[in-house]
């Protein structure tokens, strides 16, 4: 279901008097109608200056390993970001981060 259908079926259901809020149907509903709620960091790959076009069919060791590294600094920088780790409210529902164009941290 997407997002507004999610809330408004919890809305819904919240108006429901208890005997019919209780009911089978209604939980199984209830399930669905969960407002989630989630954080996207996008974490995503900047080529290096000296790898050119071959960064497209380049897959020996060494590069892979370079760009786990990347990845993995990525994560832990984004990470340090406290914000990423507070939940967004029910009306916002979704926050998206890319710390990717700033200076690498120190």
């Amino acid at each position: 279901m997407r997002r507004r259908s999610r809330k408004a079926l919890a809305e819904l259901l919240k108006q429901l008097p208890a005997e019919l809020r209780n009911r089978p149907e209604a939980k199984l509903l209830a399930q669905q109608a969960d407002e989630k709620v989630c954080n996207i960091v996008h974490l995503i790959y900047r080529s290096k200056p000296y790898e050119g076009v071959s960064k497209d069919f380049e897959f020996s060791r060494r590069t892979m390993v370079e760009h786990w590294q990347a990845g993995f600094e990525d994560a832990v920088r984004s990470l340090s970001h406290p914000e990423v780790l507070q939940r967004p409210d029910r009306l916002e529902a979704v926050r998206t981060f890319d710390w990717s164009k700033t200076a690498p941290a120190a």
